[in-house]
């Protein structure tokens, strides 16, 4: 089948569908979408509640919890304890198809009377009741999407890590490391797309180098201070010398390696590497993988975000050794031709289906394990489910549900906008495509006012001491007030306001010879996306070698002076950012 162009039903731009899309979905079984890739992407995100915790009970053992769920919502929701425990029974909650009523509706009934878990961890995870999506991980602290790690503080996206303390898409071994986006660094503070690095500080694109400071661009280097060669002597005397113990010269430091990133280093038009046929960004030992970003060793898939050893899916946030994915949140770890369905672990062949592990042949299903062949947590014969199941496609198509805005949602359409039991602001849609809160609300999101708790502080921001000496264990009892807390816009990240130091993180601090923060976790984390991370947009555009932005006498010469080469980048035109294509980056790096 020939591309196609249509328009999309929520935005009303138009998007393309490749031949090579139409295969996916007619194997798939699933009709071509209706949203464009953007609007896709924002409706499955604003499911993904990370970071937005809520104390309450468990509405089984009563016991008090965190939760991404708050407690004025519908549902019951039960301790992780509970939730696994055989205290009580999914299949009662079993409800008959009514198909004089939209399936959307029916599947919104059942939703609101199933338990859900109050945090998404699995049972081979130990010492991480304060933490949300981990799996096969250890004494994690405020850290989200963590995968076999240990010893993991205030962090997010990190796979096989250990003792790593705010930190972002950190993978593949990083050790001992703070405000570090890399893989296999150790001991690094305040790195960015960094790889192999150890005892390096504030540097961007550097792999393979050991005590360098305010450097970008390097390979196999050491002692690069503010990308000059100097001896170990000379590096020792210049490094203690920015004594980056004290937080205001950690502050002064962040901002020159922010400038240095935006405006002097070059950028690789996309960060891709050992991958063949490949457009995306944060991309490794793939192979036809497009539009996708923070993918390593994947193949044959489009539009993914956070997903690894995984193939021939499309439209995925969250995925780990699985194949045959389509329009799915947190569908991994064994899980095949899922559709439509969210954190679920093993399943196969499951629609619409949500928290369901290791389960065959479930259609609009809530809370079942090992399970087969059930249609709203009700069993069926093998040949009944088959039946009804083309039958409740047919009704989906004859019968559509009408959203808020009049988008119609037949089969092949994931959950509707308004049924999400989160904000646009409590979710990763807001840190992936952020919007305002008016912006949010004409687009039929729901949006989380901030709450004024009225904290008692025992530190102002401005109180709490500048370098670490000045600071003894007896701080970790006293509560400290973020330098955010009287910020006022409607596109305002959730700041806590106040924030407490744990013991944990006192000694993190001591051992990397670093100042306490004057932010909250929160804040701290949306400043290092700042740095770390574009909008996940992709945009046709030139290579900039030769048009006047590198200040580097060592630019390579073109024919015609520039260079004219396009390409498909993750950084908008319009950024102040260098950026290179492949061949014209690899001439330029040290």
């Amino acid at each position: 089948m020939q591309s196609e162009t249509k328009q999309c039903q929520n935005c009303k731009n138009d998007f393309t569908i490749e031949s090579d899309d139409f295969a996916f979905y007619e194997k798939m079984k699933v009709p071509p979408p209706t949203f464009c890739p953007e609007c896709r992407m924002a409706r499955r995100l604003n499911w993904r509640n990370h970071r937005t915790l809520f104390k309450r009970s468990c509405d089984l053992c009563n016991k008090n919890i965190v939760s991404t769920f708050n407690k004025n919502l519908p549902f019951p929701v039960y301790c992780n304890s509970c939730y696994y425990s055989d205290s009580w029974d999914p299949e009662s909650y079993a409800q008959e198809y009514d198909f004089s009523k939209p399936f959307f509706e029916q599947w919104r009934i059942l939703w609101n009377k199933v338990p859900k878990p109050a945090i998404f961890i699995n049972t081979n995870s130990k010492n991480v009741e304060y933490a949300n999506v981990v799996i096969d991980s250890s004494n994690v602290y405020l850290g989200y999407s963590i995968t076999r790690s240990e010893n993991v503080l205030y962090s997010e996206s990190i796979d096989n890590c250990k003792d790593m303390m705010d930190s972002y898409m950190s993978i593949e071994g990083c050790d001992t490391c703070y405000y570090s986006q890399g893989r296999s660094d150790y001991g690094c503070r305040f790195v960015s797309q960094c790889a192999g690095c150890i005892d390096c500080d504030f540097c961007f694109d550097c792999v393979n180098c050991r005590d360098c400071f305010m450097s970008w661009g390097l390979r196999n280097k050491k002692y690069m201070f503010r990308n000059k060669q100097l001896t170990k002597e000379e590096y020792e005397i210049a490094i203690s010398k920015e004594n980056i113990v004290s937080r205001k010269n950690v502050d002064r430091l962040k901002d020159e390696w922010k400038n240095m990133i935006n405006t002097k280093a070059i950028h690789q038009y996309s960060r891709i590497v050992s991958c063949q046929n490949c457009t995306g960004n944060y991309m490794k030992n793939c192979k036809d993988v497009n539009y996708s970003y923070n993918i390593y060793d994947c193949e044959n898939s489009k539009y993914c975000i956070r997903a690894f050893n995984s193939k021939d899916s499309y439209d995925v946030y969250g995925l780990g050794d699985s194949e045959l994915i389509n329009e799915c949140v947190g569908c991994s770890f064994g899980a095949s031709n899922n559709k439509y369905s969210f954190y679920c672990v093993g399943n196969t062949n499951i629609d619409y289906t949500f928290y369901c592990d290791n389960s065959d042949n479930l259609f609009a299903c809530f809370g079942l394990r090992k399970k087969k062949n059930c249609i709203l947590n009700k069993q069926y014969s093998k040949e009944e489910y088959i039946e009804m199941v083309e039958k409740i496609k047919k009704h989906m198509n004859d019968m559509p549900y009408l959203d808020k805005k009049g988008n119609e949602y037949k089969y092949g359409e994931y959950l509707p906008i308004d049924f999400s039991p989160y904000s646009y602001n409590e979710t990763l849609v807001f840190d992936f495509l952020p919007k305002s809160k008016s912006e949010a609300i004409s687009q039929g999101y729901v949006w989380h006012n901030l709450e004024n708790k009225n904290h008692k502080v025992d530190y102002l921001y401005s109180e709490i001491p500048d370098d670490l000496k000045d600071v003894d264990d007896s701080i970790t009892q006293k509560v400290l007030e973020c330098k955010h807390m009287e910020r006022e816009t409607d596109c305002e990240h959730q700041c806590t306001q106040a924030f407490k130091i744990t013991q944990d993180e006192m000694n993190f601090y001591k051992k990397m010879n670093l100042p306490l923060p004057d932010m909250c976790p929160n804040c701290r984390h949306y400043e290092r996306l700042d740095i770390f991370t574009n909008p996940v947009k992709f945009y046709n555009r030139e290579c900039d070698c030769g048009k006047g932005k590198f200040e580097n006498t060592t630019e390579h010469n073109h024919e015609g002076g520039v260079c004219n080469n396009n390409f498909i980048s993750f950084i908008n035109p319009t950024d102040t950012k260098i950026v290179y294509c492949e061949s014209c980056y690899q001439k330029e790096i040290i």
